[in-house]
C-alpha cells in the first residue's frame, strides 16, 4: 500500500475569522486517514515566509488574508467547506423582542442598515461610542485583542448595553455564554416574517494556500469545489463594485441541490422561481437535473428604508455569465434608484399629472448625498 508523505499545515492563533477552529477540526478528522501535522506560527507574515522557505506545505488563511497579504508565488490549492457566513446578534432576546430604544452595538455599516430596516426604533451605536459613554477608554486600551470581546459580553451581562452584532466566528471563538441569534437569510418558514440579512461578502471561507504548482489533487478529500466556486464568484463581484459600495453591500453565493429550490418554491407558491428552474429545451414542468448556484446581492439606504436587491439562480456551468448579468442588473437598479428624475412634457391620456412631474432620487447611499 502506498504511504502518503507527511503534510505540514500552518495556522496562526485565533484571529476572529473562524480559520483556526475550522482547520483544527479538518486536521482532526482527516488526520485519522493520512499523516497531517498542524503547526502554529505567531503571525500570518511569518507563516507565508515559512511556506516560501519550503518548511511547510500549506497555510490556512481567510479570504481577507489572501487580499491583504503579499501572496506572490503562492496559489489557492483548495477551499474548505464554507462555514456559515451570517452574523449574529448576541443578546438575551431575539431581535424582534428587544425593547424599544434598546442599545445595540454594531460597527459594520451594512449590518447597521439591515438592522435599521428591521427595527428602526433601536439605538445603534458604535464600539467607540460605548467605550466613551462608560468612561472605559483607558481600561479598554489596556486589554489584549482576545480580551476585548469578552469585555463587551460583560457589558451585556451588566446591562450597560442590550446586545451587540458580530461575525459568528467571534461568538464561537471566544466561547461566549450569552445567547446568539442568527441574522440570516431566513429560509426557515418559522422565521419568514423576519427581515433577511444578506451577509457582507467573503466571510466563512478558509483557503488552503500552497506554493505555485502545488498538486491540488493532494487536498481533494478535504476541500469543497462548490465553496471555491462561491469564493471566486463573490470575490469577482466585490472587485467589480465601486469601492464606495463595499461596506454597504451584502453578497451571498451558494450551490444547492435543485430539490431544495423546488421545495422552497412549492412551499411559498413562487411560480417565478419554479419557471426559472424549468429546462428551456423541454416541455414545461421538466427540470434539468443537477445542482444550482444561487447569487444574491443587495444594498440599503442609511436609514434602512430603501433596498436595492437582485437575485439569480443558474446552473454551475453558467455561473460566471449569471454573475455578470446579476451585477449588470444590480448596478443599473442602483443607478436608477439613486438618480433624480426630471419632469416630462409628454402627455399620455389617462395618466395622472404627478407621473410627469420631477421627482427626487428614490434612495440615497450616504447621508451626505
Amino acid at each position: 500500500m502506498k504511504t502518503q508523505e507527511r503534510m505540514v499545515i500552518l495556522t496562526t492563533p485565533n484571529r476572529d475569522d473562524g480559520v483556526r477552529q475550522q482547520i483544527e477540526r479538518t486536521v482532526d478528522t482527516h488526520g485519522r486517514h493520512r499523516d497531517l501535522r498542524l503547526k502554529q506560527v505567531p503571525h500570518m507574515k511569518t507563516a507565508l515566509q515559512v511556506l516560501r522557505d519550503g518548511q511547510a506545505d500549506i497555510v490556512a488563511m481567510s479570504a481577507f488574508d489572501w487580499q491583504n497579504e503579499d501572496v506572490s508565488g503562492l496559489m489557492i490549492a483548495g477551499v474548505l467547506p464554507r462555514k456559515e457566513p451570517t452574523w449574529v446578534l448576541v443578546a438575551n432576546d431575539k431581535p424582534e423582542y428587544l425593547q424599544a430604544g434598546a442599545v445595540v452595538v454594531c460597527d459594520h455599516e451594512l449590518l447597521r442598515r439591515q438592522m435599521m430596516r428591521m427595527r428602526s426604533d433601536l439605538e445603534l451605536v458604535r464600539l467607540d461610542e460605548v467605550i466613551d459613554r462608560l468612561g472605559a477608554s483607558e481600561v479598554f486600551s489596556q486589554l489584549d485583542s482576545d480580551e476585548r470581546w469578552p469585555w463587551m459580553e460583560q457589558q451585556l451581562i451588566n446591562g450597560d448595553i442590550n446586545g451587540f452584532i458580530v461575525p459568528r466566528a467571534i461568538h464561537a471563538g471566544h466561547r461566549m455564554k450569552s445567547r446568539r441569534h442568527t441574522l440570516g437569510l431566513q429560509r426557515d418558514k418559522s422565521e419568514s416574517e423576519r427581515e433577511r440579512f444578506v451577509p457582507p461578502p467573503l466571510h466563512g471561507f478558509t483557503l488552503l494556500v500552497g506554493r505555485d504548482g502545488f498538486p491540488k489533487a493532494e487536498l481533494k478529500d478535504m476541500t469543497d469545489p462548490s465553496a471555491e466556486l462561491a469564493y471566486r464568484l463573490e470575490l469577482t463581484m466585490l472587485e467589480s463594485l465601486d469601492p464606495t459600495l463595499h461596506d454597504i453591500t451584502g453578497m451571498f453565493v451558494e450551490q444547492r441541490k435543485i430539490s431544495t429550490f423546488l421545495k422552497k418554491a412549492t412551499d411559498e407558491g413562487d411560480e417565478t422561481l419554479l419557471n426559472s428552474l424549468v429546462d428551456p429545451n423541454k416541455k414545461r414542468g421538466v427540470y434539468k437535473s443537477g445542482p444550482r448556484v444561487e447569487l444574491i446581492v443587495e444594498t440599503l439606504s442609511p436609514d434602512g428604508k430603501r433596498t436595492a436587491s437582485c437575485e439569480r439562480i443558474v446552473l454551475p456551468e453558467d455561473s460566471h455569465l449569471g454573475m455578470v448579468n446579476l451585477l449588470r442588473e444590480f448596478l443599473e437598479l442602483v443607478t436608477i434608484m439613486t438618480t433624480a428624475h426630471e419632469g416630462s412634457k409628454r402627455t399620455i391620456p389617462g395618466m395622472p399629472p404627478s407621473m410627469f412631474e420631477p421627482s427626487p432620487a428614490l434612495m440615497k447611499l450616504n447621508e451626505e448625498d
